[in-house]
């Protein structure tokens, strides 16, 4: 099987735009820079443009020389937000065997790199001026603890409603929106596990890294159970994941009171 030459998709990238001077710098993000790699990894680029909106505007118009430096993409899509506007193109297997590839691709000012990838570790593959560099160095690659406890509060709040919903989905023979409740509830589990390693985890991705092997045999029987009892073993196993947390984030008290809303349900 040929693997996916990732690193010659990235040079190809930057030689097709390097020569618009709008284009101050590009970074490279995502697993392809961490433990995460491997063969599926997808392509995930930052790029920087000048600080005012015509160099911005001029670089995003980049978009469609990028995706067909990569190649023929089968389907692609654009977004934005605030700051930021985006790119995602998908290339076919016949491609890039076995799967595909995706390729995802945010552009912003200089100024507001920090809103491409928060918290997320870089590699510069590309710096007209150094300015870039400069920019990169100056963000934290950790959520604020502030922001980490918000969060855990804000999954306390809502777990018991996705609790109380699956178990009226459980009494009703509904499966599908029971297991989608949990996965809900698996998330939150996820959050917690990493957050308790000082990590961070989107969604279930890569999600059961931070669970250890009794956990995630505890974790996965949450699959096939469509019971009461199936439940209470993720929120137990939630429960013992927010106790890591407790002294690190002052969850003390919410913890004490989450559980005590479990037992009304449970």
């Amino acid at each position: 099987m040929t693997l996916i030459d990732h690193r010659r998709i990235v040079e190809s990238i930057v030689k097709t735009i390097e020569s618009e001077e709008s284009v101050q710098g590009v970074f490279l993000s995502g697993s392809l820079i961490d433990e995460n790699k491997d063969k599926f990894s997808d392509i995930d680029l930052g790029i920087a443009s000048i600080n005012n909106q015509e160099a911005f505007e001029k670089s995003y118009s980049l978009r469609h020389p990028i995706m067909e430096a990569v190649g023929r993409p089968i389907n692609f899509l654009e977004r934005g937000w605030e700051n930021c506007k985006m790119i995602a193109a998908l290339y076919g297997k016949s491609q890039f065997p076995p799967l595909g590839l995706e390729v995802d691709v945010i552009f912003s000012q200089l100024r507001h790199v920090s809103e491409q990838m928060p918290y997320a570790d870089y590699e510069v593959v590309f710096d007209r001026s150094g300015t870039l560099r400069q920019a990169l160095a100056k963000l934290s690659r950790r959520k604020p603890k502030e922001e980490v406890q918000k969060e855990i509060r804000l999954h306390l709040a809502w777990c018991p409603f996705y609790v109380h919903d699956a178990l009226k989905a459980c009494e009703r023979g509904d499966s599908p929106p029971f297991h989608t409740l949990l996965d809900e509830i698996r998330k939150q589990v996820f959050f917690a596990a990493a957050a308790s390693r000082d990590q961070q985890v989107y969604g279930s991705k890569r999600g059961l890294k931070y669970l250890s092997a009794s956990e995630r045999l505890a974790f996965e029987s949450s699959y096939h159970g469509f019971n009461k009892g199936t439940v209470q073993k993720l929120t137990d196993l939630y429960v013992a994941k927010l106790k890591e947390l407790e002294v690190r984030y002052q969850l003390g008290p919410d913890v004490e009171q989450f559980q005590r809303t479990l037992k009304e349900l449970l």
